[in-house]
């Protein structure tokens, strides 16, 4: 399913102002044009600016039902009855003001005092209709304005999807990370995000069925794409990327966006093997992404990452390992999962895992081994289902909250 964000421009004004004279909506509307060329996004412009209640009228009017956030752009000093029905389109809504062109002399355009007022009206005038707001500063062709206005639409964007998208869980959550169970009519109501189940068992009767050719000529291209290979049984190579076809069919079959698959201790039951690479290089190769151990909501995590990024490559689903107070620095880290396009020069060895089999004879591969590259990143977890307020620094300082 194509899910496009729609978004609505509307500049507000009074008269004894001069936002026509400067053509503030107009020269608005021609840069957002600019700058929402780079997302696949709706542009939907109302092409006039609002100078009275029955104006606004027309605007909620011409906007119903066709939007899902609406930039208000106090283009002037604004009057407080021009908001009442602009706040019956969206519940969510960006308030934007724009500096004075001149410093000296008259107040020319005063916008910033009516982007305070109407959000101080939508907070406590109208808490009920519980409109989430960003508000916004200068002008759509400067820096300050564009890193804003593009993270949030790369937000948007994400939540919209989000709110679309489905879940395959394989296998149920892994044995005693009982923290995970989920339920899935609310994750439903909170965002929309539905979970789909399937088995282990269905999984590895799949993963049986490829033709042995396709199988041998992907694990070529992944042993070579290894810097090193010390997996004990070869055959293992063969078993891991016959579950990494498996996984991409019940994707695509089912419309699945997104996986989480348990990885212990079903599959070493029933097939033999540690899945990590498979769900590595599901992120790598295809942009997928796949938490282990049955985490739903490492994977709602992980694909929401996705879609604010827009990357072609998947983000990764790591643990929390320890704290390094000397350093300030925590380490993360995970059993073999992350795909390689994280690894440092050193690249991604294709190994053993590292604890099933752990102080016993039995081994089962195959899982990743590196060391990520220095690099700018944002971490995120959706927990209590998706009830929860997610707090996300991005690379440029600024903040998302959803």
């Amino acid at each position: 399913m194509t899910v496009k964000l729609n978004i609505g421009y509307v500049a507000t004004a009074i008269a004894p102002y001069y936002s026509k004279e400067y053509k503030v909506r107009e020269r608005s509307e021609t840069d957002l044009k600019k700058i929402l060329g780079n997302f696949d996004v709706n542009f939907i412009p109302f092409h006039k600016t609002i100078f009275s209640k029955e104006d606004s009228i027309e605007v909620e009017k011409f906007f119903k039902n066709k939007i899902d956030f609406l930039l208000l752009q106090t283009s002037s000093c604004s009057s407080g009855e021009q908001l009442y029905p602009l706040c019956n389109i969206t519940d969510k809504m960006g308030i934007w003001a724009v500096p004075d062109i001149e410093t000296e002399g008259d107040v020319k355009l005063h916008s910033l005092v009516s982007t305070s007022h109407y959000l101080a009206m939508i907070k406590k005038v109208l808490a009920d209709k519980k409109i989430t707001t960003k508000w916004f500063y200068n002008y759509a062709d400067t820096d300050e304005f564009i890193n804003k206005f593009s993270i949030t639409i790369r937000a948007l964007v994400a939540l919209k999807k989000i709110k679309h998208a489905k879940i395959g869980l394989v296998g149920g959550i892994a044995p005693g990370f009982d923290n995970m169970e989920v339920d899935q009519s609310i994750i439903k109501k909170n965002i929309g995000l539905t979970v789909e189940e399937s088995t282990i068992k269905e999984l590895v009767k799949i993963a049986k069925g490829f033709d042995q050719k396709t199988i041998d000529s992907e694990v070529l291209k992944i042993k070579s794409a290894a810097s090193s290979i010390s997996v004990s049984n070869d055959d293992s190579f063969n078993k891991v990327t016959r579950i990494y076809f498996a996984l991409k069919k019940m994707k695509e079959d089912n419309n699945w966006d997104s996986l989480a698959v348990q990885c212990w201790s079903q599959m070493q039951e029933l097939y033999g093997v540690a899945p990590c690479m498979a769900y590595s290089w599901m992120g790598s190769e295809d942009g997928i992404a796949v938490s282990c151990e049955g985490d739903v909501q490492g994977s709602m995590s992980m694909l929401l990452l996705n879609y604010i990024s827009n990357a072609e490559k998947s983000s990764t689903l790591l643990d929390l390992a320890t704290f390094d107070k000397e350093a300030d620095a925590v380490q993360m880290w995970h059993c073999g999962v992350s795909p390689r396009h994280f690894a440092n020069e050193d690249g991604i060895k294709w190994v053993d895992h590292t604890t099933l089999g752990r102080k016993t004879e039995k081994k089962y591969g195959v899982a990743g081994d590196q060391v990520f590259a220095p690099q700018e990143t944002t971490t995120t977890y959706i927990s209590n289902n998706a009830q929860i307020k997610v707090l996300m620094e991005l690379e440029d300082g600024l903040e998302i909250s959803i």
